[in-house]
This record gives C-alpha cells, sequence and structure tokens, in this order.
C-alpha cells in the first residue's frame, strides 16, 4: 500500500512536469517510433496515426496496429496502445485507443482520424480526441480536443512534416492545463535502404526538444534503428521484422540513465 502510495505521488509529479511533456496523449505507439526517439513527423504508414495523422494516406487498404510499452520498467506505468485505418475513396479514416498508468491514476484517449492527400506532393490529416484522466485523489474528468498535421514531399529524397495537439489548452483542473505541442521534422530518404529523421518539438511551457532518428534495412525484410533526445539525455534502439509485406514485429528500448530502460513491442498488419 505504501509503494502505491509513492508511486501515485511520483505519477501526479510527473503529471504536472515531465509525464506531461511525454503525456500518453503525444507518445503513444509503443515500439513504432520508440527505437527512432520518438521522431518522425514526416513519416508516412500506419503508424502515422500517432505522431502525425497526415501520413496515414499512405495506407492503401486497411491497418491495425498493437502497441505496448512500459515506462521505465515499471509495470503501473505501462502503456496500451491499439489502432485500426482504412482507406476510402474520400479519405483515410482511423480509430486510435490509448491507456496508461495504474488503478490511482491513468489516463485515456480515444480518437477519431481523417487524412487526405490535396496533391502527390501535399497531404493534410486531423484527429479529434476524448481525453480521459483519472486521479485517485481529484476523482475523473473528460477533456475534449483537437490535433492535426500536415505534410508536405519537397523533393524524391526529402519531405517535411508539421503537427500540432491541442491547440488551445484544455484545462484539467483549476490552475493546470494540457499544453499545446508543436512538432515539425524532415525525413531524408536517400535509398530505399535508409533514412534519416529530425525533429524539434515545443510545448508552450516546457523547453524545445531536438531528435534525431536513423533506420537501415540491410535485408528487405530487417530494419534496424537508433535514435537519441539530447534534451532529455535519452538514448535509443531497435529492430523490425517485415513478414510478407503485410506482418510487422517491432521491439525497441529506450535508455535513461537516471529513470531507467523503456521496452515497447508494437505488431502490426497491413494489407
Amino acid at each position: 500500500m505504501i509503494q502505491r502510495l509513492i508511486l501515485l505521488q511520483i505519477c501526479l509529479v510527473f503529471a504536472w512536469t515531465s509525464v506531461m511533456a511525454q503525456t500518453s496523449f503525444t507518445s503513444a505507439g509503443g515500439a513504432n517510433y520508440l527505437g527512432l526517439a520518438r521522431a518522425g513527423v514526416a513519416m508516412q504508414g500506419m503508424e502515422s496515426i500517432y505522431l502525425n495523422q497526415a501520413g496515414m494516406v499512405d495506407v492503401e487498404n486497411y491497418g491495425i496496429d498493437l502497441s505496448i510499452e512500459r515506462r521505465y520498467n515499471l509495470e503501473e506505468l505501462t502503456q496500451l496502445s491499439v489502432s485500426a485505418i482504412k482507406s476510402f475513396k474520400i479519405g483515410t479514416i482511423g480509430l486510435v485507443a490509448s491507456s496508461f498508468g495504474f488503478s490511482e491514476y491513468n489516463e485515456q484517449k480515444f480518437g477519431l482520424a481523417y487524412a487526405r492527400r490535396l496533391s502527390s506532393r501535399i497531404s493534410i490529416g486531423g484527429q479529434f480526441d476524448m481525453l480521459r484522466y483519472n486521479i485517485e485523489e481529484i476523482g475523473s474528468k473528460n477533456l475534449f480536443s483537437f490535433e492535426a498535421g500536415m505534410q508536405l514531399k519537397i523533393s524524391r529524397v526529402l519531405s517535411m512534416g508539421v503537427h500540432i495537439f491541442s491547440p488551445g489548452k484544455a484545462k484539467l483542473v483549476e490552475g493546470e492545463v494540457i499544453s499545446t505541442r508543436f512538432r515539425t521534422g524532415l525525413r531524408y530518404a536517400p535509398s530505399e535502404k535508409v533514412f534519416l529523421l529530425a525533429d524539434l518539438e515545443k510545448g508552450i511551457d516546457k523547453p524545445l526538444e531536438f531528435k534525431i532518428g536513423i533506420g537501415y534495412s540491410p535485408i528487405k525484410m530487417l530494419r534496424v534503428m537508433a535514435g537519441a533526445n539530447p534534451v532529455t539525455s535519452s538514448y535509443y534502439f531497435g529492430a523490425l521484422i517485415n513478414l510478407q509485406d503485410r506482418f510487422r514485429i517491432t521491439a525497441a528500448s529506450g535508455i535513461n540513465q537516471v529513470l531507467g530502460n523503456t521496452p515497447g513491442l508494437s505488431i502490426q498488419y497491413q494489407n
């Protein structure tokens, strides 16, 4: 019981400080981005529903993703995410749900996303969110918010993405809000085997973060990844196995010398 109370206090402190900067509302998706230091605003495909919905337009038919992440290797700080995407003539529609925390403190997110290609170079996307907090000492609260993004293909090898989460401040409790977060990033892919990611992320009341990631595919069915976030002194690595271009299994881990390791796993199917 004492251990639970201590953990609750830690979570409450995180809620108003660092975890609000890395809340489950803005970092769901398990290993999809974990091995790349959570960079990927300019990435396309199934995992885009977690970071920049504009990239969903690259899902040709439909896809399903199931992800899990255990922050700092604590069972109580486990995050589960599930998403589904389907492409239609009118655009691409996605559903996402995530849950983070334990009985005394947890966060839940339910989102409805939409993306559309405006031209061969430009795509846009957005998502309506219901955010739910359950805090033992405060109670439960539901908030509604919105996020939106755009991607631009600058050249054959270079793409750019921008994204905003929670424009306007959603009030959590008196004096505390879910702050707006801006992301922008580049993806440079000189060949089919390698790509580089560089993201900038800024919360209204948080320091600017720089994230860099690299992915390399020595063979078609395997991708290895590495990344770093110098601001938080965190380093990341991971591997993705691609089976018959439909099943993807990704395992990744983040390393922080102060807080410990954060393992993640994602299983994905696309058709």
